[in-house]
C-alpha cells in the first residue's frame, strides 16, 4: 500500500501545510488572508509544550488548568443514581430556556447551561467493590457486585452550568434532566429489517454497555458505540446459526471478561450496536442496519441530499473502517453499510443481494450485519491497525483515522490516517488514501486514540498505550498517556505537541469542546487500573485524583481552560 506521508514539516510552508490538508490554492489563500482565522491558526504563539512525564497527576502546559466536574460516584438526580464508572465519549448540547440548540448556532454560544452525554465503557471491580474478578486473581463476584458494575456502565446524562463572572463550566448538581443509562435499561431495535429470532426473539436488549467513543446527529441525538461487548456476556462462533433458538449452549466466553455471565444470561447479539439515545428523554435504540462491530465512534455527516453519512471505525486487529449511508433524512434505521477497501480506495458496499461473494459465505443480510467486520474482510475490505475515531476536517471534510497499533503486525505506535472522498461528497464510493501522521520516537507520540479538530483545523488528539506497556520495551521515551496538538500554522506546524499528561496508567478519552472552544471536556479514564490484590488487599498504582492518603483511584471528568488557540482568536 503506497500511503504519502510528512514526516519532517520543519520547511512546509503554512500554505503548502493547507494543501497538504487537502485545500485548493484559493481556498488556502482565503483562509490565510482573513485576519481572524489567521490569528486563530497561531496555535504556538507563546506556547511550551510539555516533554514525556511519568507524573501521577494531570498536568498541563503553562497556562492551561484544569478542574474537575465531577467524578465516580457522584450524584446526579433525586432518585440517587450515580456518575458512573470509567467515563469515555463526551457530547455537548447547549440548553436555551430548556430545549436544545444546535451547537454551531449563535444561541449556543452564549447559553449558560447544557446537557452532557458521557460515555461508561467497562468496571473494574477492584477499584469499585473491591473484587476484581476470578480474570484478575480475585474472587467469584456476587449479584450484588455484578449489578453495583452493571448499573455504572452504559451513558450518563448530566446538567452542566456556566459561571458568567468566570466564564467556566461546573456541574449543575442534582436535577431532573440527569439521568442514567446502564445495562440494565430495556432499549428496543430499530428498523424494520431486523428479525426478532437473530436476537434471542426480542424487540428489545437489556441494556447498553462496553461504551466507547461515539457521535452527534444533525438532528440533536446522540450516538453511543458498544466495543468490547463479548466481555460481558461472551459471545458466539462464526458457525453459530442464529436461526437457532437454542442459544445458550452455543455462547462463548473469553478468558478476559467481567465475571456477569455467572449471574446474568442475555443474548449476545443484544450487544455491538451503534445506540441512538435523546438526550432530554434519555429514550433510545439500537441501529441494527449499521452493523454489529468493536466500533469505537460514529461520526456523522450530511451529504448534498440530505441524507446521514457516518463513518466508525472497528477497534480490533485487523478491524474494519465502515461507512453508513441513511436510506431517509434524519432516519439511521435504515440505509447502506460500505466497509473501506484501503488498497485500491474503494468503499465496498456490504449487500447480501448485490454481492456474490457474500451470498457464498453468509446466510442473509442479517446475518451480514450481526457479523459486520468477517462480512467486510470478506467482501475484501483492507484489514486495519485498529481503526478507533474518526473525525471530519472542518474545513476540507476529508476524513482522519486514528489506527492506535497492531502488535501483531510489529506496528507499536500506530498513525494517523487520511481519507479523501472524490469531490469531498461523502456518497462518493472512491478516495485517495495517505497517512497524516505516524507514531513514532520521530513525531514524539504513540497509539493515538481519540481525535478533535477545533474550527480553524487544528488537530488535538489523546492516546491510548496499554497499562502493562507503559514506559516499557518500545514505549520507552514516551511517558504516560497525553493530549496533543498538531497546529495548522506557526512555527510549529504539522509537528505533535503535548498539550497535557495523564496520571498513572490512564488515558484521556472523549476530547469535547464547548461552542465557543474556551474549554475542552476531557475524561480521565482508568488510573490506576493496573492495581494488584494480594489476600484481597489493594496495592494502589495510582492516587488521582486525591493523592496519596485520599480514596482509591477513580475516573473522572475535567475541563480544561485558557486553551493557547482560544487566547490566539480573542486578540483578533
Amino acid at each position: 500500500m503506497k500511503i504519502k506521508s510528512f514526516r519532517n514539516l520543519d520547511s512546509v510552508s503554512r500554505r503548502d501545510f493547507l494543501a497538504f490538508l487537502g485545500m485548493s490554492s484559493a481556498a488556502a489563500a482565503a483562509i490565510l488572508a482573513n485576519p481572524k482565522v489567521a490569528s486563530a491558526l497561531v496555535w504556538s504563539a507563546g506556547f511550551q509544550p510539555l516533554p514525556p512525564m511519568g507524573d501521577d497527576a494531570v498536568i498541563t502546559a503553562h497556562g492551561i488548568d484544569s478542574e474537575i466536574l465531577i467524578r465516580y460516584g457522584d450524584i446526579i438526580n433525586d432518585a440517587g443514581e450515580a456518575f458512573g464508572f470509567n467515563n469515555d465519549f463526551i457530547a455537548f448540547f447547549p440548553l436555551v430556556r430548556g430545549r436544545l440548540v444546535p451547537g454551531n448556532s449563535t444561541e449556543a454560544l452564549f447559553a449558560d447551561e447544557a446537557l452532557l452525554w458521557v460515555n461508561h465503557e467497562t468496571p473494574i471491580g477492584g477499584l469499585m467493590h473491591g473484587n476484581p474478578g476470578p480474570a484478575l486473581g480475585g474472587t467469584p463476584k456476587t449479584k450484588a457486585q455484578v449489578r453495583e458494575e452493571q448499573l455504572a456502565v452504559g451513558g450518563s446524562i448530566i446538567r452542566i452550568v456556566r459561571d458568567s463572572k468566570q466564564n467556566r463550566w461546573r456541574f449543575g448538581g442534582r436535577h431532573l434532566l440527569n439521568r442514567r443509562i446502564s445495562a440494565l435499561t430495556p432499549i428496543p431495535f430499530a428498523g424494520t429489517g431486523f428479525k426478532k429470532v437473530s436476537i434471542g426473539g426480542s424487540d428489545h436488549a437489556t441494556g447498553t454497555l462496553g461504551n466507547c467513543a461515539g457521535g452527534v446527529t444533525p438532528w440533536g441525538t446522540v450516538l453511543t458505540c458498544e466495543e468490547n461487548y463479548h466481555e460481558f456476556y461472551g459471545d458466539f462462533d462464526r458457525n453459530y446459526d442464529y436461526r437457532n433458538p437454542d442459544w445458550r449452549k452455543h455462547v462463548k466466553v473469553p478468558a478476559q471478561n467481567h465475571d456477569w455471565h455467572t449471574h446474568a444470561v442475555h443474548h449476545p447479539f443484544h450487544y455491538g450496536w451503534v445506540v441512538e439515545i435523546d438526550p432530554l428523554t434519555g429514550k433510545g435504540h439500537k441501529l441494527v442496519a449499521m452493523g454489529r462491530a468493536a466500533r469505537e465512534c460514529a461520526t456523522v455527516t450530511t451529504a448534498r441530499d440530505g441524507r446521514a453519512v457516518v463513518y466508525s471505525g472497528d477497534d480490533h486487529r485487523g478491524g474494519c473502517i465502515f461507512k453508513f449511508i441513511s436510506k431517509r433524512p434524519g432516519d439511521l434505521s435504515e440505509g447502506d453499510l460500505y466497509a473501506a477497501d484501503v488498497e485500491r480506495g474503494r468503499w465496498v458496499l456490504l449487500s447480501w443481494d448485490k454481492n456474490s461473494t457474500l451470498r457464498k459465505s453468509f446466510r442473509d443480510q442479517m446475518d451480514v450485519l450481526l457479523h459486520a467486520r468477517a462480512a467486510g474482510l470478506a467482501a475484501g475490505a483492507t484489514p486495519m491497525d485498529r481503526p478507533e475515531d474518526v473525525e471530519l476536517h472542518p474545513l476540507t471534510g476529508s476524513i482522519y483515522i486514528s489506527l492506535t497499533n497492531n502488535h501483531d503486525r510489529g506496528n507499536h505506535h500506530g498513525s494517523l490516517l487520511k481519507i479523501e472522498e472524490v469531490n469531498s461528497d461523502p456518497l462518493a464510493v472512491d478516495f485517495r488514501v495517505t497517512t497524516f501522521m505516524a507514531g513514532g520516537k520521530e513525531t514524539g507520540f504513540s497509539s493515538p486514540d481519540n481525535l478533535i479538530f477545533d474550527r480553524s483545523g487544528n488537530l488535538l488528539f489523546t492516546t491510548d498505550v496499554a497499562k502493562d506497556k507503559l514506559h516499557k520495551g518500545p514505549y520507552q521515551g514516551f511517558g504516560n498517556n497525553g493530549l496533543f496538538v498538531v497546529p495548522v500554522s506557526g512555527p510549529d506546524a504539522g509537528k505533535a505537541l503535548r498539550i497535557a499528561s495523564a496520571p498513572v496508567e490512564s488515558e484521556f478519552t472523549g476530547p469535547c469542546f464547548s461552542p465557543d472552544e474556551k474549554t475542552l471536556f476531557l475524561s480521565v479514564q482508568h488510573p490506576g487500573e493496573a492495581t494488584l490484590f494480594e489476600n484481597g488487599n489493594p496495592r494502589y498504582s495510582s492516587a488521582w485524583p486525591d493523592g496519596v492518603g485520599g480514596r482509591k483511584p477513580c475516573p473522572a471528568l475535567i475541563a480544561l481552560q485558557n486553551l493557547p488557540l482560544v487566547s490566539a482568536r480573542s486578540q483578533s
